[in-house]
């Protein structure tokens, strides 16, 4: 066995990229890397009990060129007896009609066919030809970029299946041999030696500076990545753990959690935590590129105090919001406007998202704590409802003078986000008297006595 063969072996082994009988297309554009990857599955497949297969996508880019690519890789299928599928992605087109960038829509459209042929001719896993210097060009990508350095991994979930890269560990140069020592041809993309992408910039003079320094580069970040990628997975494995223990959701189904529980937790996983969360709003879809690095540390600055509140707009219409020591994830909204209205006796009113009621105290039987017995002049009834006001006081027991309501808010630790969707009860000439669920002015009382006549009663919804 020679040393490439030695060398794929024992990474297939060491991440379970294989098991026997399985089927495998290789993704295959007729450059050296995917033809070696052919030819060494191809070659293989007995040993290893595979069926392998070949998938070619032109993207219509160089014309007639690009399709004699397409016709390269489909006789070289039909050299090595495997199958043949190959696809067009009309790349011109789509840029002139919707626009982006090249490669983006190359790299969607080409995956796009590739996972349709593994759904309809069943094939779960998907090779591509990823080598050791595309895996030191992804991390010095990633460490330019302040990203964590942990490169491409072994294998990712996609839709249709997995995808495998079993020439992670391997050299561009061992491919070359592998393909020449067994008389095969091979097509390259012009676009290759352009400078006009990011990575080949890096192809072409960074990387060979750096393997001329150091020839095991590319081999000791393979390595290197191999062992942060443990890392992560199971820090990732921990903050997952963290999430389902101390995350619940509101009515809306959005979540919210415990400051003080956040800040227990290592920072190792704060950082995790957050992007976590935020995937449950997002559909478990990767974040939108506006959760840059900047807005997630600004939402962990805002994570270390629990004095007053935050917050903190958030993609496609969502906010962040830490209210005191809570932090919700809320859909944006126009303010809560709500009207003054009279509460008629003996019926529930619905006022923004409570219910509301009052009547003779002899008629209702007391159930719970969302209640509390008054006794007002006739003249001061009907009770009404409303939004808290600027100069808003109430005479709450024991006092002697009447308290503002926003420094009432302000000692119950009621957020900004809420006061204003809070039910302000007033007698008929608009004297506040309760804020049901918070503070009660001097008529009301918990426990009924002699003197009280009525009783009040609300619902949250």
């Amino acid at each position: 066995m020679s040393e490439l063969e030695k060398s794929v072996y024992d990474f297939i082994a060491k991440h379970a990229l294989l098991t026997s009988g399985q089927r495998i297309l290789v993704a295959c554009s007729g450059g050296v890397d995917s033809v070696a990857l052919l030819l060494f599955l191809a070659v293989h497949r007995e040993r290893w009990n595979v069926t392998v297969a070949a998938a070619h996508v032109d993207h219509m880019l160089r014309g007639e060129e690009s399709a004699e690519d397409g016709r390269f890789v489909q006789g070289l299928c039909e050299q090595l007896g495997i199958p043949f599928f190959g696809g067009r992605v009309p790349v011109p087109a789509v840029l002139e009609e919707e626009g982006g960038n090249v490669q983006d829509v190359c790299r969607v459209g080409r995956y796009k066919f590739f996972e349709e042929i593994m759904q309809k001719e069943q094939y779960p896993l998907l090779a591509t030809a990823h080598h050791a210097e595309d895996q030191l060009e992804t991390v010095l990508m990633q460490l330019a970029k302040g990203s964590l350095p942990i490169g491409i991994r072994p294998s990712r979930q996609m839709e249709s299946g997995t995808v495998i890269r079993p020439f992670l560990s391997v050299m561009k140069r061992d491919l070359l041999e592998f393909v020449e020592k067994h008389g095969i041809a091979f097509r390259e993309d012009p676009s290759n030696e352009s400078d006009a992408y990011l990575r080949n910039r890096y192809r072409h003079h960074i990387i060979p500076k750096i393997l001329s320094e150091t020839p095991t580069a590319a081999v000791n970040v393979v390595k290197m990545t191999s062992d942060l990628q443990d890392d992560e997975n199971l820090l990732n494995s921990l903050v997952k753990q963290q999430v389902a223990a101390h995350v619940s959701f509101t009515a809306e189904g959005l979540p919210t959690f415990s400051v003080k529980r956040f800040g227990a937790m290592h920072t190792a996983l704060q950082k995790r935590f957050i992007p976590l969360v935020l995937k449950y709003i997002y559909d478990g879809e990767s974040s939108p590129i506006e959760l840059n690095i900047a807005l997630l540390n600004l939402i962990q600055f805002h994570l270390s105090d629990v004095q007053g509140t935050v917050s903190i707009d958030l993609p496609k219409g969502y906010r962040f919001v830490r209210e005191y020591e809570q932090v919700f994830i809320v859909k944006g909204q126009e303010p809560f406007v709500l009207t003054d209205v009279a509460l008629e006796k003996g019926v529930w009113q619905r006022w923004g998202n409570w219910l509301l009621n009052w009547d003779d105290v002899d008629n209702i039987d007391a159930v719970d704590d969302n209640e509390r017995y008054f006794s007002l002049q006739e003249n001061d009834l009907p009770l009404r409802v409303r939004s808290k006001r600027e100069g808003d006081r109430m005479l709450l027991p024991g006092m002697k003078a009447p308290k503002r309501l926003s420094r009432i808010f302000i000692d119950e630790k009621i957020s900004a986000e809420k006061r204003h969707m809070l039910p302000v009860i007033t007698t008929a000439n608009d004297e506040v008297c309760a804020i049901p669920g918070v503070r009660y002015g001097i008529q009301f009382k918990k426990h009924k006595t002699e003197q009280d006549r009525y009783i009040l009663r609300f619902k949250e919804l």
